[in-house]
């Protein structure tokens, strides 16, 4: 992923528009991406990212967040990122800007074990089960 790619609230990644999964082995991440881009979805809808490539951004966010950053769910969302690439997660962000595709996306994202998923929509995060 580029720094194009990278969106960000009060200097927190929040990337708008797009879902957030966290995968405990790589193997169900690639799978998830292979089954959605069968769907459809391109190489700009849904990106592969390792844990390890996921933990420097992430924690200089962190280190780096304003008060304001902190008020709100994203500084919260970022830590709980964190905690799964330090935990070996491999990550999917999946473009799903509205609730149809969102569901589209999930329905392929939930026949395989998942650590977490959000969404980042304008003014709020919302967790997926």
């Amino acid at each position: 992923m580029d720094e194009s790619d990278l969106h960000t609230s009060f200097g927190i990644f929040y990337p708008t528009g797009w879902i957030v999964v966290a995968f405990p082995e790589r193997a169900f991440a690639e799978q998830v991406q292979r089954d959605v881009f069968t769907g459809g979805y391109d190489e700009a809808d849904c990106k592969l990212i390792r844990g390890d490539e996921v933990i420097p951004s992430v924690q200089a966010q962190l280190d780096g967040s304003g008060w304001l950053a902190k008020l709100g769910m994203a500084d919260e969302m970022i830590g709980r990122h964190l905690d799964a690439a330090k935990r070996g997660s491999t990550f999917l962000l999946i473009h799903a800007l509205s609730d149809a595709e969102a569901e589209r996306a999930m329905k392929v994202v939930r026949r395989v074990p998942f650590d977490l998923a959000h969404r980042y929509h304008r003014f709020a995060i919302e967790e997926i089960k």
